[in-house]
Formats: structure tokens, C-alpha cells, sequence
């Protein structure tokens, strides 16, 4: 299965205590990376809206299919993972919106 970036995918996350648990993320690295590297940059979506300085709220007019939870970017947690690690596919955001998102990414990280 192929993956895009803007798609909003279930992963397993691997937390600082060395858990793993299945989280959605969203694919913010582009095709290109992807078609060469075989590998995927993704940001963590959580319905807690924790650090709320680096959280981009989601709203179901972003997206392709609605989230079953109101649901938060976690624009500082950046992970790196390859295609094999991604359980399904849940939705797919918005151009305009993941414009907005990158902003935020790049505003909490650099």
C-alpha cells in the first residue's frame, strides 16, 4: 500500500518509557522522500491537547473523513518511521490546511 503525504495514518508510537501504542499521525514528508528512501516523516495526532504552544486543533472540515475524536497535531513530535510500520490508513487532511500545519511544525521545531 502506498502513502501520501497529508494522509493521516494509525502507527505504533514508541513513547520516551520504551511503550509502544498505536496513535494516528499524520504523513508530513513529501513523496519524493518516500519514492527514493522508502521512509516517512510523521506528526503524532492526539485528542489531548497537551502544550497547547505546540498543538495545531483539528476540525473535521480539514479532513477527508471525520476523526471520531476532536483530535490535536503534535507539531513537536516529529518521528520517522517506513511505509511496513503503518497499521491503515484513517483520513486525509486538507491542502490549505496542512499549509497552515507546516507552518506550525516548522514554528515549533526550528
Amino acid at each position: 500500500m502506498r502513502y501520501s503525504q497529508r494522509d493521516i495514518v494509525e502507527i505504533s508510537f514508541q513513547f520516551p518509557d520504551g511503550s509502544f501504542k498505536p496513535h494516528p499521525a499524520i504523513i508530513v514528508s513529501n513523496d519524493e522522500l518516500q519514492d527514493k528512501e522508502g521512509f516517512i516523516y510523521l506528526c503524532m495526532i492526539s485528542s489531548k491537547p497537551y502544550h497547547p504552544d505546540y498543538c495545531y486543533e483539528l476540525d473535521n472540515a480539514m479532513l477527508t473523513v471525520p476523526m471520531m475524536k476532536k483530535s490535536y497535531v503534535k507539531c513537536h513530535i516529529l518521528v520517522g518511521n517506513i511505509e511496513r510500520d503503518v497499521i491503515r490508513r484513517i483520513s486525509r487532511m486538507k491542502q490549505p490546511f496542512f499549509d497552515e500545519m507546516v507552518d506550525k511544525v516548522i514554528q515549533s521545531i526550528f
